[in-house]
């Protein structure tokens, strides 16, 4: 061994002194090894004892360009020859470098290197390969070194800039129990500047030996960063897909311990105020960033835990970011020989696929993230590689993902993903409400309220294979089931679907929805969503259709089944669609059938019916058909332009039967071609609006249409009222109609009883007619009337063998009707813009054609030489007492003005003279105006008013109905000579309230001028009040001459009786006055009167009978005189026969009372009761001389009188009886006569008393005697 030494220090001692020969060595050997020339100035090799000491001074190489290398001013390296043997590895115990510059350079392609020719030296390389093995030999060989560097720079030349690394000093010494090194390192960005600024990092280790010396030594290493020089390093170091690194600050710390030679403990402290990177325009902030972590080696591998957080990250977040963190707060990494594995927390799966291109990831999820553009919420993330082969485990929530060509995309959706190298599955599962959207197929995301299933895809080169299989969704109430594949390359593809679906609820949403619309022709997905839809209990869908730009739809391969339960689908445009269908559909090899078993529109049944439709041929629909009437009108007014017809007012009993054919072209629907054939068999076809029922109605109907031109065509026949009718339908719109009919049938349409109208007009007679279709539709009808006989008066009379022309004519667009008979009548009805009808009618001599009428309402005139109302009344009698006008007065009235004139009014075969009557029906007023030779007055009829109804009659003249008699045909009876002797003894039942009663409004009555012979009186005023049980007249005022009549006067009762009660006053002056008004002889004069009498009798107001009466009577008449005693006024004062009295009193005096009798007062009061009238003590007649009382009783039953009458005689000594027949006749001959018959006893009486018994139209008279 000694030997062996010795020899090599005799070989190094030989090899040092020929060290000058060695340098162009040297200079070769480099130059081969980097490939440019290398110079150096100074080279010695010198060996003192067991060093050897190597000094080596101006080391310069350089590109032929002039681009510098490496530079070294000066190195000395003393070699412990003794130590390196030892080891077996080179140690220096001095060694010394200053001066060193080493250059590198960015390549085109980034990699930093020399320029061509010159290459790196071994041992440096731009990206080396470190494992912890060679780092633990490294640190150990270095350790043992005794090492200082002075002004060191490294030099890193950009494409953009050039940055300096700068090391003032890296020493590492010690003794041999410790070994320590230091050094620092400044960041230049501008090369001849030193940075004056904090050194961006800096070092301080520490290693001893151990048991076996360095072998197994221990250290421990600190590292210092200031990480705000970073941002130009980042920069130049960036990698163009690399975001930039705009702004950092903050330090990073970190540790490592090594023990037994080997690196045991790195631990890691950071903190960065701010961080902010930028891609594009897009920046990331983050602020007060702090993290910790540690690794451990475990055997020849290790563990790192890394735990951090950002207190707040600024950056363009992708619609739909939850609220989860950006970066994951914690991190774990494991690692061995050929493996690792990365582990993350819960971090947003958009920060993921945001930043997919800056961290290392596998080509299988990168792509995924790169084309689904995922976002959600990741919960946990296992990234690593085994024997070089990709690995990614992660737990998704809330993920929602973009389609991708025909993949689809959705969600969100809870998933557990699995990528290995260039394949990956998804196994998800909906949380809740989720979407699924197949974008090339269905226009709308599927709203999902479940879905899982399983997703696969695999990435071989350009191509990518995506399936999905055990897919089962419930898609709004449906549930899908299936699965889907896709091939995509760079020029082709191909994707399959495959699904069945159940309870598919096509009603509340469009069938299109539920369909891959997008995979149809244009035609049919035209048709499929013209309102088709129903139930689906069951279907399927198979779909095959090749990608890329060569492919086309007609490559597509499909086949839809489905079975449809309460469908709906059109018939044509604008036509009502089919219900409730039941069948089959089926679209396969792009023809689409369908099997209709059974649908109905608007109650049309439809059965045995099919549908086809291909491609390229028009759409094709036929089956049978069946209705009930009232459904085949619902069905014929939902046609085209027949929604005028007025379904209301129609009924239809019996069925139809038919059939359908269709052809619709579906890219030109104008050249439809449909055809309905209808076989009625109708009991009876009713119109409400008027009393018309067509019974056994039968034929053939047929409805051609081709585009928009139709026509209806066929025959039918009915019966009406006894009557036939017949219908030609012809293809020129027209329809011509003929047929017989009965005249009532004509005045049922009226509402009239058949019964009630053939006694007005009878007969049967022949029309025809003729309806019009066309632009403007025109019904035409006409008929002579022959065999129509007409009972009623002039001048509408009529014999079955005259013929009476009417026509009518009804345009249905303008509303216009016309018609006329003969010379008898005229009308012209129209419907105004407003909607209002418009309606003239003229009649008798009136007529004339009359204009169109412009004003809302009716408008009646009618002109007749006679009115005989009384044979007009017998005529409509039976009509007015069926009630059969009462529904004409029911609803809103509509405005009617009524014109009638009559050069006579005739009543009884005699005329009254000429009568007019004009008057208006408008809203809630009726007003008539009445003027003629016998009557003048207005009539107004206000219902909303307190009192609706106002009679005002200014002119009545009575006479000549006065003068007629009882009954039409009873001889002329002489009229009583008063109204008492008119008083009837027959007794008449009471009547009872009448229906009427309540339908009659509250009124006024006002009579101006009532004229009686040649007598006129007047005013009267009365009002009334009434309801279903009374009725009241008050208050009523009379004026008659000087006296005024107030009082009013109350019917009531109910349906079997009725009880009147009256209360009349009567005031004014002469009571003369009133008798002249009213032709009476008048019996009395007067100044004052003052008559008042309350009475009640049974029955109705004109049932007044005294003797059944009760109640009071009072008068009190002043200052007048008996004009005559030959009086009835006389003797209904108190009902006291002065006429008889003072006959048998006088004997013969008329001669002196033909003046008559004056009197001062008349006054008294009686109580009527049971037919008797009860003076309430006497009747006192005040006259100048004398005083008469009158006590006792009338009975009203018997006309009898029982009265006592007393004379009271104002006697004294100094009136001579001759003074008392002067002043008082009557009087005077009744003293006279007494003095003869009593003689002296007459000087002491004062009152003579008269018994009065009898009846009261002749009395008996007696003497009691005086008192």
């Amino acid at each position: 061994m000694l030997g062996t030494l010795a020899v090599l220090l005799l070989a190094l001692r030989l090899f040092a002194s020929q060290v000058d020969a060695l340098s162009p060595r040297l200079e070769a050997l480099l130059e081969a090894r980097i490939g440019v020339p290398v110079s150096i100035d100074h080279l010695a090799l010198s060996l003192e004892r067991n060093v050897l000491h190597l000094e080596l001074e101006d080391l310069h190489a350089q590109t032929p360009d002039g681009q510098a290398l490496i530079g070294l001013d000066r190195l000395s390296l003393r070699l412990d020859a003794w130590a390196t043997l030892r080891h077996l590895a080179p140690i220096f115990s001095d060694a010394r470098m200053s001066g060193l510059e080493f250059h590198l350079y960015q390549q085109p392609d980034i990699a930093w290197g020399w320029p061509s020719p010159a290459k790196l030296p071994l041992g440096v390389a731009p990206q080396p390969e470190v494992d912890l093995e060679s780092l633990d030999a490294w640190a150990g060989l270095l350790l043992r070194q005794r090492l200082w560097v002075d002004n060191s720079r490294i030099m890193l030349h950009g494409q953009q800039q050039t940055v300096m690394l700068h090391a003032p000093s890296l020493l590492l010494n010690g003794d041999h129990r410790r070994t320590r090194l230091e050094g620092s390192l400044n960041i230049v960005e501008a090369p001849d500047v030193l940075a004056s600024e904090l050194p961006a990092i800096t070092m301080r280790a520490e290693m001893q030996p151990g048991q076996q010396g360095f072998r197994d030594f221990s250290a421990a290493l600190q590292l210092d960063m200031q990480l705000d020089h970073l941002v130009v390093l980042a920069a130049l170091f960036r990698p163009d897909r690399m975001p930039f690194l705009e702004q950092v600050g903050g330090h990073v710390q970190l540790w490592g311990r090594w023990q037994e030679g080997a690196l045991a403990d790195a631990r890691l402290a950071l903190d960065v105020p701010e961080l902010t990177l930028r891609k594009d325009v897009e920046y990331a902030v983050l602020r007060n960033i702090q993290a910790s972590g540690q690794w451990l080696r475990d055997s020849e591998g290790g563990e790192a835990w890394l735990s951090g957080n950002a207190e707040t990250v600024e950056w363009a977040q992708p619609e739909g970011v939850g609220d989860g963190p950006a970066l994951p707060h914690h991190w774990y990494l494991s690692h061995q020989p050929g493996q690792w594995e990365l582990r993350t927390s819960a971090f947003e799966l958009a920060s993921l696929a945001a930043w997919r291109e800056y961290a290392l990831l596998p080509e299988s999820l990168t792509r995924v993230l790169q084309t689904l553009s995922p976002r959600g919420q990741v919960q946990g993330l296992s990234l690593g590689q085994r024997e070089g082969r990709w690995g990614v485990d992660a737990a998704l929530t809330n993920v929602a993902v973009l389609p991708w060509q025909q993949a689809p995309g959705g969600g969100p959706l809870d998933a557990w993903v699995q990528a290995r190298d260039l394949r990956g599955r998804v196994t998800f599962n909906s949380a809740g409400d989720s979407t699924l959207y197949f974008p090339e197929l269905f226009d709308v995301p599927m709203q999902l309220s479940h879905a899982e299933g399983v997703v696969e895809w695999v990435y071989d080169g350009p191509n990518t294979m995506i399936s999905g299989r055990d897919l089962n969704v419930d898609w709004d109430g449906a549930q899908v089931s299936g699965g889907f594949g896709l091939i995509a390359g760079q020029q082709s593809g191909q994707f399959g679907l495959d699904i069945a679906f159940a309870d598919v609820d096509a009603i509340s949403r469009p069938l299109s929805q539920w369909l891959p619309m997008k995979a149809f022709e244009p035609k049919l997905r035209e048709w499929l969503e013209n309102d088709i839809g129903g139930l689906v209990p069951q279907g399927s869908l198979k779909l095959s259709q090749p990608l890329g730009p060569a492919a086309s739809s007609d490559q597509l391969s499909a086949t839809l089944a489905l079975e449809v339960t309460q469908g709906h689908l059109p018939i044509a445009p604008e036509w009502p669609r089919l219900e409730d269908v039941e069948g089959r559909l089926l679209w396969q090899g792009g023809v689409l059938q369908a099997q209709v078993e059974h649908a109905q529109s608007h109650g049309v049944e439809v059965s045995q019916g099919t549908i086809r439709m291909e491609k390229e041929q028009p759409l094709q629909l036929s089956g049978s058909l069946q209705s009930d009437g009232a459904s085949l009108l619902n069905f014929v007014q939902a046609m085209p332009d027949m929604d005028t017809l007025p379904r209301s007012d129609i009924t239809v009993d019996g069925i139809i039967e038919g059939d359908i054919a269709l052809v619709l072209p579906l890219d030109n629907e104008e050249a439809l071609q449909l055809e309905i054939n209808a076989r009625p068999a109708l009991s009876a076809v009713r119109y409400a609006s008027l009393p018309i029922t067509l019974r056994d109605l039968d034929g053939g109907l047929s409805w051609q249409q081709v585009g928009e031109a139709h026509a209806l065509l066929g025959e039918l026949s009915s019966q009406w009222q006894g009557g036939d009718i017949r219908a030609e339908l012809m293809a020129d719109q027209r329809v011509a109609l003929q047929g017989s009919v009965e005249s009532s049938a004509l005045w049922s349409l009226a509402g009239l009883p058949a019964e009630q109208a053939r006694q007005m007009m009878s007969g049967r007679t022949q029309w025809q007619g003729e309806v019009s279709l066309a632009a403007r539709p025109v019904l035409t009808l006409e008929s002579r009337l022959l065999g129509i006989t007409s009972a009623l008066p002039e001048p509408f009379a009529k014999t079955s063998d005259q013929p009476w022309p009417w026509q009518l004519r009804a345009e249905f667009e303008s509303g216009r009707v016309s018609t006329q008979l003969a010379d008898k009548a005229a009308a012209r009805f129209q419907t105004l813009n407003s909607g209002a009808l418009a309606a003239e009618v003229v009649l008798g001599n009136a007529v004339q054609r009359p204009n169109w009428p412009s004003q809302p309402g009716w408008r009646l005139e009618a002109g007749l030489d006679t009115l005989d109302p009384m044979a007009w009344h017998a005529v409509l009698s039976p009509i007015l007492s069926g009630g059969a006008l009462a529904s004409a007065s029911s609803g809103e009235s509509t405005p009617l003005e009524v014109l009638l004139r009559a050069g006579c009014l005739r009543f009884r075969d005699k005329c009254f003279g000429a009568f007019n009557a004009s008057g208006t029906l408008t809203g809630q007023r009726a007003a008539l105006q009445l003027s003629g030779d016998m009557l003048s007055g207005r009539l107004d009829y206000q219902p909303a008013s307190e009192r609706p109804l106002d009679v005002a009659i200014s002119m009545l003249v009575l006479d000549r109905l006065l003068d007629l008699p009882a009954k039409e045909h009873d001889a002329t009876v002489a009229a009583p000579d008063s109204w008492v002797d008119a008083i009837e003894t027959q007794h008449v039942a009471p009547v009872a309230i009448p229906d009427w009663l309540a339908e009659l409004p509250n009124g006024r009555l006002r009579l101006a001028d009532i004229s009686v012979g040649g007598t006129r009186f007047g005013p009267l005023t009365a009002y009334w009040q009434t309801d279903d049980r009374r009725f009241s007249l008050s208050p009523v005022g009379l004026t008659l001459g000087q006296l005024s009549a107030r009082g009013e006067l109350v019917w009531e009762g109910n349906a079997v009786n009725s009880r009147t009660r009256a209360d009349i006053s009567i005031q004014g002056g002469d009571v003369g006055t009133a008798l002249e008004q009213l032709n009476q002889p008048v019996a009395m004069r007067s100044r004052t009167t003052d008559l008042a009498a309350e009475l009640t009798w049974s029955g109705a107001p004109w049932q007044l009978d005294l003797s059944r009466a009760g109640g009071e009577m009072s008068a009190d008449i002043r200052d007048g005189r008996f004009v005559t005693l030959e009086s009835t006024p006389a003797r209904l004062v108190g009902l006291l026969n002065f006429d008889n009295i003072l006959r048998r009193l006088r004997f013969d005096f008329s001669d002196l009372t033909g003046q008559g009798t004056a009197f001062d007062r008349v006054h008294g009061t009686a109580d009527v009761a049971e037919g008797q009238l009860l003076l309430r003590g006497p009747l006192q007649i005040d006259a100048p001389a004398t005083t008469l009382t009158l006590t006792g009783s009338v009975n009203l039953l018997q006309r009898e009188l029982d009265q006592r009458l007393g004379v009271t005689l104002p006697v004294s000594q100094s009136l001579p009886i001759a003074a008392i027949a002067v002043g008082a006749p009557i009087v005077g001959g009744a003293l006279f006569l007494a003095d003869q018959i009593f003689g002296d006893a007459l000087d002491q009486a004062t009152t003579i008393y008269y018994r009065v018994r009898g009846p009261w139209t002749s009395p008996q008279v007696t003497l009691e005697g005086p008192q």
